[in-house]
Protein backbone atom coordinates (compact mmCIF):
# COMPACT_ATOMS: atom_id res chain seq x y z
CA UNK A 1 0.00 0.00 0.00
CA UNK A 2 1.41 3.40 -1.30
CA UNK A 3 2.29 6.12 1.93
CA UNK A 4 1.35 9.48 1.46
CA UNK A 5 5.46 9.69 2.70
CA UNK A 6 6.64 7.24 0.53
CA UNK A 7 4.91 9.10 -2.59
CA UNK A 8 6.31 12.02 -2.06
CA UNK A 9 9.71 11.40 -1.29
CA UNK A 10 9.82 9.42 -4.17
CA UNK A 11 8.61 12.67 -6.53
CA UNK A 12 11.01 15.11 -4.83
CA UNK A 13 13.94 12.97 -5.43
CA UNK A 14 13.49 12.92 -9.39
CA UNK A 15 13.38 17.06 -8.90
CA UNK A 16 15.19 17.93 -5.84
CA UNK A 17 18.96 16.40 -4.59
CA UNK A 18 18.77 16.69 -0.72
CA UNK A 19 20.99 14.62 2.13
CA UNK A 20 18.67 12.05 3.76
CA UNK A 21 18.38 13.78 6.81
CA UNK A 22 17.00 16.80 4.80
CA UNK A 23 14.72 15.26 2.48
CA UNK A 24 12.94 13.17 5.04
CA UNK A 25 12.20 16.05 7.07
CA UNK A 26 11.29 18.27 3.85
CA UNK A 27 8.82 15.10 2.86
CA UNK A 28 6.99 15.23 6.12
CA UNK A 29 6.95 19.14 6.43
CA UNK A 30 5.31 19.17 2.83
CA UNK A 31 2.33 16.53 4.12
CA UNK A 32 2.50 18.23 7.39
CA UNK A 33 0.42 21.13 5.24
CA UNK A 34 -2.40 19.28 4.64
CA UNK A 35 -2.80 18.61 8.10
CA UNK A 36 -1.62 21.49 10.42
CA UNK A 37 -4.65 22.80 11.52
CA UNK A 38 -4.89 19.18 14.07
CA UNK A 39 -2.10 19.98 15.59
CA UNK A 40 -1.17 23.68 18.00
CA UNK A 41 2.51 24.64 16.43
CA UNK A 42 2.83 25.16 12.62
CA UNK A 43 7.06 24.13 12.76
CA UNK A 44 9.28 26.56 10.17
CA UNK A 45 11.08 25.46 7.19
CA UNK A 46 14.21 27.10 6.04
CA UNK A 47 16.10 25.79 2.96
CA UNK A 48 19.53 27.07 3.15
CA UNK A 49 22.88 27.58 1.57
CA UNK A 50 26.62 28.55 1.65
CA UNK A 51 25.92 29.84 -2.23
CA UNK A 52 23.39 30.07 -4.69
CA UNK A 53 22.99 27.12 -7.49
CA UNK A 54 21.81 24.73 -4.89
CA UNK A 55 18.32 23.52 -5.77
CA UNK A 56 16.50 25.60 -3.48
CA UNK A 57 14.27 27.52 -6.18
CA UNK A 58 13.43 24.27 -6.98
CA UNK A 59 12.67 22.60 -3.96
CA UNK A 60 10.27 25.59 -3.13
CA UNK A 61 8.69 25.18 -6.77
CA UNK A 62 8.27 21.62 -5.93
CA UNK A 63 6.86 22.06 -2.43
CA UNK A 64 4.56 24.90 -4.34
CA UNK A 65 2.93 21.83 -6.50
CA UNK A 66 2.50 19.66 -3.87
CA UNK A 67 1.82 21.70 -0.33
CA UNK A 68 -2.03 22.46 0.80
CA UNK A 69 -2.74 25.79 -0.89
CA UNK A 70 0.30 27.81 -1.29
CA UNK A 71 0.87 31.33 -1.72
CA UNK A 72 0.97 32.21 -5.51
CA UNK A 73 3.84 34.85 -5.65
CA UNK A 74 7.63 33.45 -5.46
CA UNK A 75 8.98 36.86 -3.16
CA UNK A 76 5.84 38.50 -2.09
CA UNK A 77 5.63 41.36 0.50
CA UNK A 78 4.35 41.08 4.55
CA UNK A 79 1.03 43.01 3.26
CA UNK A 80 0.41 40.59 0.64
CA UNK A 81 1.09 37.21 2.70
CA UNK A 82 -1.26 38.67 5.03
CA UNK A 83 -4.04 39.61 2.87
CA UNK A 84 -3.31 35.95 1.21
CA UNK A 85 -4.05 34.31 4.98
CA UNK A 86 -6.94 36.59 5.62
CA UNK A 87 -8.62 34.39 2.69
CA UNK A 88 -8.03 31.40 5.29
CA UNK A 89 -5.78 28.20 5.90
CA UNK A 90 -2.89 27.79 3.52
CA UNK A 91 0.85 27.83 3.45
CA UNK A 92 3.27 30.47 2.45
CA UNK A 93 6.57 29.90 0.67
CA UNK A 94 8.60 32.52 -0.18
CA UNK A 95 12.31 32.70 -2.33
CA UNK A 96 15.21 34.58 -1.86
CA UNK A 97 14.51 35.71 1.70
CA UNK A 98 17.66 37.13 2.33
CA UNK A 99 17.27 39.95 -0.41
CA UNK A 100 14.59 41.88 1.19
CA UNK A 101 14.99 44.88 2.66
CA UNK A 102 14.87 46.47 6.36
CA UNK A 103 11.08 47.34 5.96
CA UNK A 104 10.21 43.94 4.32
CA UNK A 105 12.06 41.55 6.55
CA UNK A 106 10.70 43.30 9.74
CA UNK A 107 6.75 42.77 8.17
CA UNK A 108 8.03 38.70 6.85
CA UNK A 109 9.28 38.54 10.51
CA UNK A 110 6.62 39.08 12.63
CA UNK A 111 4.36 36.88 10.31
CA UNK A 112 7.10 34.11 10.41
CA UNK A 113 7.50 34.79 14.64
CA UNK A 114 3.91 35.22 15.35
CA UNK A 115 1.89 32.75 13.08
CA UNK A 116 3.40 29.22 14.49
CA UNK A 117 1.03 29.13 17.06
CA UNK A 118 -2.48 28.33 16.62
CA UNK A 119 -4.92 30.87 17.36
CA UNK A 120 -2.29 33.81 16.36
CA UNK A 121 -3.92 36.36 15.17
CA UNK A 122 -2.95 40.33 14.00
CA UNK A 123 -5.00 43.73 13.42
CA UNK A 124 -4.00 45.25 10.42
CA UNK A 125 -4.94 47.84 7.76
CA UNK A 126 -6.64 46.27 4.88
CA UNK A 127 -8.33 48.37 1.99
CA UNK A 128 -8.87 50.89 4.27
CA UNK A 129 -10.23 49.30 7.06
CA UNK A 130 -8.66 47.55 10.13
CA UNK A 131 -9.16 43.61 9.90
CA UNK A 132 -8.40 40.84 12.14
CA UNK A 133 -6.22 38.12 10.40
CA UNK A 134 -5.32 34.98 11.93
CA UNK A 135 -2.08 34.52 10.94
CA UNK A 136 -1.45 30.19 12.03
CA UNK A 137 0.33 28.87 8.60
CA UNK A 138 3.00 26.57 8.28
CA UNK A 139 5.97 28.49 6.19
CA UNK A 140 9.16 27.48 4.00
CA UNK A 141 11.53 29.90 3.11
CA UNK A 142 14.85 29.63 0.43
CA UNK A 143 17.85 32.09 0.96
CA UNK A 144 21.73 31.96 1.04
CA UNK A 145 23.40 32.09 4.59
CA UNK A 146 22.05 32.37 7.75
CA UNK A 147 18.55 34.64 7.17
CA UNK A 148 17.32 34.20 10.53
CA UNK A 149 17.79 35.28 14.11
CA UNK A 150 17.34 32.82 16.93
CA UNK A 151 14.19 33.03 18.67
CA UNK A 152 12.77 32.15 14.99
CA UNK A 153 15.30 29.74 14.23
CA UNK A 154 14.27 28.09 17.32
CA UNK A 155 11.23 27.34 15.48
CA UNK A 156 12.40 25.98 12.57
CA UNK A 157 13.84 23.27 10.30
CA UNK A 158 17.18 24.67 8.79
CA UNK A 159 17.26 22.49 5.51
CA UNK A 160 21.10 22.87 3.99
CA UNK A 161 21.03 22.65 0.14
CA UNK A 162 24.50 21.87 -1.83
CA UNK A 163 25.15 21.58 -5.29
CA UNK A 164 24.35 18.56 -7.21
CA UNK A 165 27.14 17.07 -8.62
CA UNK A 166 27.16 15.03 -11.82
CA UNK A 167 26.75 11.25 -9.65
CA UNK A 168 24.23 12.86 -7.80
CA UNK A 169 22.10 14.61 -10.59
CA UNK A 170 18.28 15.06 -10.31
CA UNK A 171 16.53 12.54 -12.93
CA UNK A 172 14.46 15.32 -14.17
CA UNK A 173 15.22 19.28 -14.42
CA UNK A 174 11.94 20.96 -13.33
CA UNK A 175 12.40 24.14 -15.30
CA UNK A 176 12.51 22.39 -18.50
CA UNK A 177 9.17 20.24 -17.56
CA UNK A 178 6.08 21.11 -19.33
CA UNK A 179 4.10 18.41 -17.85
CA UNK A 180 3.75 17.96 -14.67
CA UNK A 181 1.11 15.95 -13.87
CA UNK A 182 3.46 13.67 -11.68
CA UNK A 183 3.27 16.33 -9.01
CA UNK A 184 -0.60 17.03 -9.65
CA UNK A 185 -1.02 13.04 -8.77
CA UNK A 186 0.76 13.14 -5.43
CA UNK A 187 -1.02 16.50 -4.74
CA UNK A 188 -4.29 14.92 -5.01
CA UNK A 189 -3.19 11.80 -3.29
CA UNK A 190 -2.51 13.53 0.02
CA UNK A 191 -5.75 15.80 -0.64
CA UNK A 192 -7.64 12.59 -0.15
CA UNK A 193 -5.58 10.87 2.44
CA UNK A 194 -5.45 13.90 4.72
CA UNK A 195 -9.26 14.02 5.73
CA UNK A 196 -9.42 10.31 6.62
CA UNK A 197 -6.17 9.48 8.32
CA UNK A 198 -6.13 9.22 12.34
CA UNK A 199 -3.05 10.82 13.32
CA UNK A 200 -1.60 10.13 17.09
CA UNK A 201 -1.63 13.66 18.27
CA UNK A 202 1.06 13.19 20.84
CA UNK A 203 4.04 10.76 19.52
CA UNK A 204 6.76 9.41 21.27
CA UNK A 205 9.83 11.72 21.28
CA UNK A 206 13.61 10.95 20.34
CA UNK A 207 15.73 11.36 23.89
CA UNK A 208 16.87 14.74 24.40
CA UNK A 209 13.62 16.47 22.11
CA UNK A 210 12.50 18.27 24.72
CA UNK A 211 10.19 21.62 24.91
CA UNK A 212 10.30 23.91 21.70
CA UNK A 213 12.02 21.37 19.50
CA UNK A 214 9.05 18.34 21.04
CA UNK A 215 6.67 21.12 19.76
CA UNK A 216 8.14 21.26 16.29
CA UNK A 217 8.75 17.52 15.98
CA UNK A 218 5.47 16.85 16.89
CA UNK A 219 3.44 16.82 13.83
CA UNK A 220 5.99 15.47 11.83
CA UNK A 221 6.33 12.26 13.76
CA UNK A 222 2.99 11.65 14.15
CA UNK A 223 2.74 11.83 10.01
CA UNK A 224 5.50 9.55 9.98
CA UNK A 225 4.48 7.08 12.26
CA UNK A 226 1.23 6.95 10.39
CA UNK A 227 3.51 5.99 7.41
CA UNK A 228 4.82 2.88 8.88
CA UNK A 229 7.49 1.95 11.52
CA UNK A 230 10.76 2.51 9.13
CA UNK A 231 9.14 6.07 8.42
CA UNK A 232 8.91 6.64 12.09
CA UNK A 233 12.78 5.43 12.62
CA UNK A 234 14.13 7.74 10.15
CA UNK A 235 11.85 10.91 11.36
CA UNK A 236 13.54 10.50 14.70
CA UNK A 237 16.80 10.01 13.05
CA UNK A 238 16.42 13.19 11.13
CA UNK A 239 14.60 15.26 13.95
CA UNK A 240 17.59 14.29 16.50
CA UNK A 241 20.77 14.91 13.81
CA UNK A 242 19.60 18.04 12.96
CA UNK A 243 18.83 19.40 16.64
CA UNK A 244 22.44 17.87 17.15
CA UNK A 245 23.59 19.95 14.17
CA UNK A 246 21.54 22.97 15.03
CA UNK A 247 23.10 23.02 18.66
CA UNK A 248 26.83 22.31 17.00
CA UNK A 249 26.70 25.23 14.48
CA UNK A 250 25.62 27.77 17.38
CA UNK A 251 28.40 30.35 17.53
CA UNK A 252 29.60 30.35 21.06
CA UNK A 253 29.74 26.09 20.62
CA UNK A 254 31.68 26.65 17.12
CA UNK A 255 34.18 28.31 19.03
CA UNK A 256 34.85 25.85 22.08
CA UNK A 257 35.69 23.25 19.61
CA UNK A 258 37.65 25.53 17.28
CA UNK A 259 39.67 27.23 20.28
CA UNK A 260 40.46 23.50 21.56
CA UNK A 261 41.58 22.89 17.78
CA UNK A 262 44.05 26.36 18.26
CA UNK A 263 45.14 25.07 20.92
CA UNK A 264 46.22 21.45 19.32
CA UNK A 265 47.69 23.19 15.99
CA UNK A 266 49.52 25.98 17.53
CA UNK A 267 51.76 24.06 20.23
CA UNK A 268 50.73 20.50 21.41
CA UNK A 269 52.55 21.84 24.90
CA UNK A 270 50.43 25.25 24.88
CA UNK A 271 47.91 25.72 27.18
CA UNK A 272 47.21 29.51 27.19
CA UNK A 273 47.14 32.41 24.42
CA UNK A 274 47.07 36.20 23.87
CA UNK A 275 43.35 37.17 23.50
CA UNK A 276 44.37 39.29 20.28
CA UNK A 277 46.27 36.38 18.81
CA UNK A 278 43.45 34.19 19.65
CA UNK A 279 41.31 35.95 17.63
CA UNK A 280 44.09 36.41 14.85
CA UNK A 281 44.69 32.86 14.56
CA UNK A 282 40.82 31.85 14.74
CA UNK A 283 40.27 34.03 11.50
CA UNK A 284 43.16 31.57 10.09
CA UNK A 285 41.79 28.07 11.15
CA UNK A 286 40.87 26.51 7.66
CA UNK A 287 37.84 24.22 8.67
CA UNK A 288 34.76 23.55 6.44
CA UNK A 289 32.75 25.21 9.45
CA UNK A 290 35.23 27.70 10.83
CA UNK A 291 33.93 31.03 8.94
CA UNK A 292 35.53 33.23 11.43
CA UNK A 293 36.17 35.77 8.14
CA UNK A 294 32.26 35.84 7.25
CA UNK A 295 30.78 36.43 10.92
CA UNK A 296 27.32 37.42 10.31
CA UNK A 297 26.52 38.63 14.37
CA UNK A 298 24.92 36.50 16.78
CA UNK A 299 21.53 37.00 15.00
CA UNK A 300 23.18 35.87 11.53
CA UNK A 301 21.54 38.29 9.91
CA UNK A 302 24.60 41.23 10.01
CA UNK A 303 26.69 41.60 7.11
CA UNK A 304 29.50 39.35 6.71
CA UNK A 305 32.73 40.39 8.60
CA UNK A 306 35.74 39.46 10.15
CA UNK A 307 35.05 38.54 13.63
CA UNK A 308 35.83 41.23 16.13
CA UNK A 309 37.46 41.39 19.53
CA UNK A 310 34.39 42.42 21.19
CA UNK A 311 32.42 39.91 19.26
CA UNK A 312 34.62 36.83 20.56
CA UNK A 313 34.19 38.48 23.67
CA UNK A 314 30.88 38.15 24.00
CA UNK A 315 30.57 34.89 22.11
CA UNK A 316 32.68 33.18 25.02
CA UNK A 317 31.34 34.59 27.75
CA UNK A 318 28.35 32.86 27.21
CA UNK A 319 29.92 29.16 27.52
CA UNK A 320 31.53 31.06 30.59
CA UNK A 321 34.60 31.81 29.35
CA UNK A 322 36.30 35.19 30.18
CA UNK A 323 39.95 36.39 29.37
CA UNK A 324 42.69 36.12 32.56
CA UNK A 325 45.78 37.19 33.38
CA UNK A 326 48.48 34.35 31.87
CA UNK A 327 51.82 34.11 33.03
CA UNK A 328 54.27 32.34 30.62
CA UNK A 329 57.45 30.72 31.14
CA UNK A 330 59.34 33.81 29.73
CA UNK A 331 58.02 36.95 28.66
CA UNK A 332 55.55 39.64 29.75
CA UNK A 333 52.48 38.50 31.67
CA UNK A 334 49.12 38.87 28.87
CA UNK A 335 45.12 38.82 29.52
CA UNK A 336 44.26 35.92 27.35
CA UNK A 337 42.52 32.10 27.46
CA UNK A 338 43.68 28.60 29.33
CA UNK A 339 43.08 25.50 27.43
CA UNK A 340 41.18 24.17 30.33
CA UNK A 341 38.91 26.62 30.04
CA UNK A 342 38.00 25.64 26.82
CA UNK A 343 38.33 21.99 28.38
CA UNK A 344 35.81 23.02 30.68
CA UNK A 345 33.28 24.59 28.40
CA UNK A 346 33.26 21.22 26.14
CA UNK A 347 32.56 19.59 29.40
CA UNK A 348 29.91 21.66 30.61
CA UNK A 349 28.04 22.40 26.98
CA UNK A 350 28.19 19.13 25.16
CA UNK A 351 30.73 20.76 22.21
CA UNK A 352 31.72 17.21 20.42
CA UNK A 353 35.62 17.55 19.70
CA UNK A 354 37.18 18.18 16.08
CA UNK A 355 38.21 15.09 14.25
CA UNK A 356 41.57 14.45 14.68
CA UNK A 357 44.08 15.90 11.93
CA UNK A 358 40.69 17.69 10.59
CA UNK A 359 42.42 21.31 11.38
CA UNK A 360 45.12 23.63 10.27
CA UNK A 361 46.14 27.03 9.74
CA UNK A 362 45.92 29.35 6.47
CA UNK A 363 49.26 30.20 5.60
CA UNK A 364 49.67 33.87 6.23
CA UNK A 365 52.75 35.94 7.57
CA UNK A 366 53.34 35.36 11.06
CA UNK A 367 52.71 37.35 14.12
CA UNK A 368 55.19 39.33 15.19
CA UNK A 369 55.16 41.49 18.95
Amino acid sequence: MFSPAGLVEGIVAKYVTMAEHVRVIFVLWIIFTHVYLKFAIAPRAALVSEGPDSGKSTALEVARRLVFRPNSETAGTGAAIADFLSEGPGTVLYDEFDHLDAEGRRRLKEIWDLGHRRGASRSLMIGGRKKLIPLYAPMLAAGVGSFLSPQPQSRTFNLEMHPYTEETKPERDYWEQEDLADLDAVYSFIRHWAPKVKLDLKPEMPPGVLRRHADNARGLLSIADSCGLEWGGRAREAVTFLLEKEKAERPEIAMIRHGLELFDILEPELDQIKSTRFNQELKRLDLSDARWTRYRGPSGMDYAHPIAMHEQSALLEKVGIESVRCRPPKGKQFRGYKRGQFEEARRKHGAAATEPGRGRLRLVAPETD
